[in-house]
């Protein structure tokens, strides 16, 4: 009997404290609604971090689409000017026909040309020492514009885009109305 009652003294008091009284209940179910209004609020934040970022997303696709639009512009008009310098170099060629006395053998090509051709072959610091030579021998020449365009693009090449905002800048300023002009705008709105 005597064990039955210290059985009975020791198990009453643990089954008793096994079973929750109403107010741990309602504290539970109270920290179970706060973190479920948490789990509410982080869901909704990655939501819309979610949209932010496929918004991102699609307006940096469009960008790239909009630069190989440029970059294919460019090689085009690359590809130009360079039959224009091929045809230009084989009507000055005294093998053409025409008579080697009158004309010098080999005319040297000038800084806009070799500038030109340093940045098709991607030797951008050369071709940036080129046209800057360029715009201070020629200060009344026409392209003038694409010299400091191709200062520009060449700095941008080289992951320099401060300094390439001051060469895009520097040809709005001077040349606010010309194509170079034009596609400096667009750089520098990329840019920034």
């Amino acid at each position: 009997m005597k064990r039955f009652l210290l059985i009975l003294l020791v198990v009453v008091p643990l089954g008793a404290g096994c079973y929750p009284k109403a107010d741990q209940i309602a504290e539970l179910q109270e920290r179970q609604t706060a973190l479920e209004e948490k789990m509410d609020s982080f869901i909704e934040s990655i939501e819309a971090n979610q949209a932010m970022l496929t918004r991102d997303v699609e307006r940096i696709e469009n960008n790239q689409l909009l630069l190989a639009g440029e970059i294919e512009n460019i090689q085009k008009k690359n590809i130009t000017l360079r039959h224009k310098i091929d045809k230009v170099a084989e009507d000055t060629d005294p093998a053409s026909g025409q008579n080697p006395d009158t004309q010098a053998p080999n005319p040297p090509k000038d800084d806009y040309i070799m500038a030109a051709e340093s940045y098709n072959k991607g030797k951008f610091e050369d071709a940036i020492l080129e046209y800057q030579k360029f715009i201070d021998t020629s200060p009344k020449d026409n392209r003038l514009p694409g010299a400091y365009l191709g200062q520009g693009l060449s700095l941008m090449n080289l992951g320099r885009k401060e300094e390439a905002k001051f060469f895009f800048k520097t040809l709005i300023d001077k040349y606010p109305n010309s194509k170079a002009a034009k596609t400096a705008r667009v750089k520098l709105r990329a840019i920034q």
